[in-house]
């Protein structure tokens, strides 16, 4: 794609968006194409890495990294998801991330109930850290990569014997559609049409999906789908400056970014206003639907910035499920008046990032 001293320029723009490790992004470059370095998932690959953004990256827990994934490595029919090594919950408890992803994923369901989990979601190996998934029909690929002392195999096997005395029925190694699952679809079309409409949006989110480390001053996200659009709500602390013009400028990016445009925007920024009331807090509202203005589903950005974001003791917790320390100088300052301070010993940095991509 490129030679010379641009190659590691492109490199580390690559990186703002993958969070991949240095020679993984340089190599997908050199095999890449100018025009689309970061390349896009379609029909089945594109509903996979979609059901995944979905289930297990919503947010509401702490994790190294925002939405709980340090890094994406993609192709054209495959990604591998990097996953962060620990979930932990608001109330402390903290548990693998591994075994929260499946908790997620995995499909089952009572005899003529709704499935849980992802409709038509089927393991297609086990290689050390790596789980591969893929969809009844085929055609699509992905990975997911647990730290190194990830045992999947164990981790099905105690879902597997914990659906059968619920009384409960799993489906993720049928070979085809099961007739709950066929139900299901039948039953809810609606919804199951609505999120066709946004696998390409949750796709296209999931391959870029370092921005919202890199290019955030959000230190917590939030995410879920109403309708045909999905949300996301971003919280930064008072203390530094809520710059949502630069995050959008790197999602929107013509070459890197999602094809997406402004549909509308309520923005209630104010540079001269103090944030110092313990009851005030800013929100900007940016709607934003596919660039060729087709109408199959949008993205609601909020961009929350003051009191009402609290992070309290955010950067403690942070710290000890590994995130990097940069990135936490960044998003959650000591100097902010909504954060706690550090303990004595925050421990050690994350073994991925400095918060401006792996290398």
């Amino acid at each position: 794609m490129a030679s010379g001293g641009r190659l590691p320029k492109l490199v580390r723009t690559r990186q703002f968006y993958t969070g991949e490790p240095f020679h993984t992004a340089k190599a997908a470059l050199r095999g890449g194409n100018n025009r689309s370095p970061l390349l896009f998932g379609h029909t089945l690959q594109a509903r996979l890495e979609a059901e995944i953004l979905n289930k297990i990256c919503t947010g509401g827990q702490w994790w190294a990294h925002p939405l709980g994934v340090a890094a994406v490595e993609t192709s054209a029919q495959s990604a591998v998801v990097h996953l962060d090594g620990h979930t932990t919950f608001r109330r402390g408890t903290s548990y693998p991330r591994s075994a929260h992803a499946l908790d997620n994923l995995l499909p089952g369901t009572e005899s003529g109930a709704q499935v849980s989990g992802v409709v038509g979601l089927r393991i297609a190996g086990i290689n050390g850290p790596n789980l591969r998934l893929t969809l009844v029909g085929g055609g699509c690929d992905l990975v997911l990569r647990g730290t190194p002392e990830t045992d999947w195999g164990v981790e099905l096997d105690k879902r597997w014997e914990r659906f059968e005395k619920a009384g409960e029925v799993p489906l993720w190694h049928a070979p085809q559609l099961t007739a709950d699952e066929e139900q299901h679809i039948r039953e809810f079309p609606l919804d199951w049409n609505s999120r066709r409409r946004l696998d390409w949006l949750g796709s296209a989110l999931l391959r870029r999906i370092a921005v919202f480390h890199t290019s955030s001053t959000a230190y917590s996200c939030h995410a879920w789908i109403h309708d045909d659009e999905w949300i996301f709500e971003l919280d930064t602390v008072r203390g530094i400056e809520l710059d949502h013009d630069a995050f959008l400028g790197r999602l929107m990016d013509p070459v890197w970014g999602v094809p997406l445009r402004i549909r509308s925007q309520f923005c209630s920024c104010n540079r001269h206003q103090r944030l110092g009331h313990n009851l005030y807090t800013l929100q900007c509202t940016y709607h934003l639907e596919h660039a060729d203005g087709s109408g199959r589903g949008g993205l609601q950005l909020r961009f929350r910035h003051g009191s009402g974001t609290d992070a309290g003791d955010a950067r403690r917790t942070l710290t000890s499920v590994g995130a990097p320390a940069g990135w936490l100088d960044r998003v959650l300052p000591t100097s902010s008046p909504d954060v706690s301070p550090p303990a004595r010993h925050e421990g050690r940095p994350s073994r991925w990032s400095d918060g401006k991509g792996r290398s």
